[in-house]
């Protein structure tokens, strides 16, 4: 397949402004557009952090990639437990792709005029416009949430750990909210049993402290979540 990369979206880094493909940044990652036939993307790539090597590049999307599968799972399970129809995760159509021909040999600060910064990345679908932005939770923060929406999304993350029998808990849960109640999910973290889900998976401990500091709401009572 051929994915078509917008060439001057890195000159937009700095300034804050979507335009010429550019969609934004986080802790970690460049996200910048991309399209594949009549179908749009957002291309996710590292930022060259702490010294990130191609191969840290493409461990990092694969668990990305790996954990949108999972969280796709545990929100399908968590539907059929809830009945509740209207989050999911950014899921479907996402891939991760390699480039045939590689990039030149360059350090990473004198490719400025590369359209993409390493060899592999993830493109994910790209959502509709229109929706608001809105953090649920933190890696090591399970959220306050009272609305509607929040305490759902509360309830999944505990679901988590229960359809897991202990060795998932979903975190820093982040996603675009379109109405009252309906959002989807995206950039997923975990802490897992074996503490394999990626750079910010913390472990057994991860999941202890969720399971100290979450606390039910009607939604978890209602479900019958019980982790004690």
């Amino acid at each position: 397949k051929t994915i078509l990369i917008p060439k001057n979206w890195r000159k937009y880094v700095n300034t804050g402004k979507r335009e010429e493909g550019y969609l934004g940044y986080g802790y970690a990652k460049f996200a910048f557009m991309g399209r594949v036939a009549s179908n749009s993307f957002a291309v996710l790539q590292s930022k060259n952090l702490n010294g990130d090597t191609e191969y840290l590049n493409k461990y990092d999307l694969k668990c990305e990639l790996k954990l949108l599968a999972w969280g796709k799972f545990f929100l399908d399970s968590f539907i059929r437990r809830a009945q509740q129809y209207e989050m999911k995760w950014n899921a479907d159509g996402a891939f991760l792709g390699t480039l045939v021909d590689k990039l030149p040999d360059l350090p990473v600060e004198q490719r400025s005029n590369q359209s993409l910064i390493w060899n592999v990345f993830l493109a994910v679908p790209l959502l509709e416009p229109g929706a608001t932005k809105r953090k649920f939770s933190g890696n090591g923060d399970t959220g306050e949430n009272s609305d509607y929406l929040g305490i759902w999304i509360n309830a999944f993350a505990h679901h988590t750990v229960v359809d897991s029998i202990g060795e998932y808990v979903f975190v820093d849960i982040q996603g675009f909210v379109y109405s009252e109640n309906q959002v989807v999910l995206f950039d997923p973290q975990a802490h897992t049993f074996d503490g394999s889900s990626g750079f910010w998976d913390k472990g057994r401990s991860g999941i202890l402290q969720f399971l100290k500091e979450h606390k039910c709401n009607k939604i978890c009572r209602k479900l019958g979540l019980n982790t004690e």
